[in-house]
């Protein structure tokens, strides 16, 4: 019996080894081959030379938080030096040597590799019609609280080709640590940061306006939207029935934003219903707003 039970031991562990072996595989071609961690690897930079003292490889007592399949991939470090976001890539679940679950895993420490903790796994994600996205770690706010991600586009299938998420923010929980848990939308992909990156503006879609044609992730511009992310709070909405705006220039120096404010009629010829912005009458005029 004892035997049995030994033999049937070491099966698991052969069985184990080489599948953890099997998913660090695919891992490390994942990581060489997908389009959107290539993006990521190509238009993220790893910033950790503004802080001399911070290694760039991870060391012992971070990777024993990863699972052994998964493959480092970026380091991210927030402004004031004192904290690390490490990126690691892998497969979670393995099924005919293909890969069933793709998945990001983050991992905070402070400056000296000391208390590390895991932020949360990231799983490709799909939002809307065709299309398909990695959030990834793109910056810290300003005061090094909270982590943007920045969601890298699978190429899509029919209809989903103009469609990009844009950004998402991570916040800190109760325990003064950042957790996948808080992550929620912060801005569309054409947002605007200005003053340091302490604030977003951007434009979305508004219920008081007729939409665009889908499909397609256009937005109609009727509600301008400037946030603080430093708090996550939003500052400013600009919002009318039949209104959209354009954010023509963001002027820091003198806090003043530059916009242009089109109203939109409606009538016989182009009623007010769904798809009709093409075919409205408009009245435009620019103006001047200061920025909160």
């Amino acid at each position: 019996m004892k035997g049995c039970i030994r033999i049937s031991l070491q099966r698991q562990l052969y069985d184990i080894k080489n599948e953890v072996t099997a998913l660090a595989t695919v891992s490390k071609k994942w990581r060489r081959v997908n389009s959107s961690l290539r993006q990521y690897a190509n238009t993220v930079k790893s910033n950790i030379k503004q802080c001399p003292t911070i290694s760039i490889k991870p060391t012992k007592n971070i990777m024993q938080l990863i699972p052994s399949q998964y493959v480092y991939v970026k380091s991210l470090v927030n402004p004031q030096c004192n904290t690390v976001i490490r990126t690691f890539a892998g497969c979670s679940i393995l099924k005919n040597n293909r890969c069933n679950k793709w998945q990001l895993k983050l991992v905070a420490s402070d400056a000296n590799n000391q208390h590390p903790y895991i932020i949360g796994t990231l799983a490709p994600t799909s939002r809307t019609g065709n299309s398909g996205a990695i959030f990834v770690p793109y910056k810290f706010s300003p005061n090094g609280n909270n982590l943007i991600l920045k969601a890298m586009m699978e190429p899509a299938g029919a209809g989903g080709g103009s469609i990009n998420y844009g950004y998402d923010i991570i916040i800190q929980n109760n325990k003064q640590q950042l957790a996948t848990s808080t992550q929620h939308y912060l801005a569309p992909a054409n947002a605007h940061f200005y003053a340091n990156n302490t604030r977003v503006a951007y434009l979305e879609n508004s219920p008081l306006l007729p939409n665009y044609p889908q499909p397609g992730g256009g937005s109609n511009n009727g509600k301008l939207v400037i946030k603080n992310i430093n708090n996550d709070k939003v500052l400013l909405t600009k919002e009318r029935t039949d209104t959209s705006y354009v954010i023509k220039e963001i002027n820091s120096a003198d806090h003043t934003m530059t916009i242009t404010t089109t109203h939109h009629r409606f009538g016989g010829k182009c009623p007010r219903m769904e798809d009709s912005l093409d075919c409205s009458s408009r009245t435009t005029t620019e103006e001047k707003i200061t920025l909160p």
